[in-house]
């Protein structure tokens, strides 16, 4: 049995192919993708190895540092870099000159200092309150079975405030157990 095709179909099929047959044929480039480059990154001295390894290349590459990432345009701006520590200025000179263009986001590591040293200490605040709040936790269990021990209770702490009704309770279930 043969299924027959409606002109819709037929249209979505005839474009499917021709996207299918245009994307094969004529490929983009995907993002952060580049072409070239020679795959190696040279790093002539320890002054650029510093400034290269504490700046990220912003490209679109998975968050390489200037020391690692082989694209062009990290090339092109570990060369433009190297012009400014050429011309005299200092690695933290050049840094601010790159972070001016590119964001505080292209750093490799946050600045300790303004703003950002709340990126250094809400870790350690975080740490240092989840270990007392674990402190405190164990603290309070350990004198809730101290607590127990002392009372000769194997289970939950017994309630001092008892009422008839318990009295009854207890005295029911004990005549059950005589039974």
């Amino acid at each position: 049995m043969t299924t027959r095709r409606t002109p819709l179909h037929l249209a979505l099929l005839t474009a499917a192919a021709i996207a299918a047959a245009w994307l094969t044929f004529v490929p983009q480039l995907a993002h952060g993708q580049h072409t070239g480059g020679t795959g190696t990154v040279s790093i002539q001295n320890e002054t650029e190895r510093q400034l290269f390894w504490s700046l990220i290349c912003t490209c679109g590459c998975p968050r390489e540092t200037l020391g690692t990432c082989p694209c062009d345009i990290a090339h092109q701006r570990r060369t433009a870099l190297r012009e400014l520590l050429a011309e005299g200025k200092t690695v933290e000179q050049v840094q601010d000159i790159y972070v001016s263009q590119y964001g505080s986001k292209s750093l490799a590591v946050p600045r300790n200092q303004g703003a950002s040293r709340a990126l250094w200490a809400v870790p350690v605040v975080s740490i240092v309150g989840g270990a007392g709040l674990v402190f405190f936790v164990l603290r309070r269990w350990q004198r809730r079975g101290l607590a127990a021990a002392r009372a000769g209770a194997k289970g939950p702490i017994k309630n001092e405030k008892r009422d008839a009704y318990d009295d009854r309770l207890d005295q029911e279930l004990k005549d059950l157990d005589d039974e």
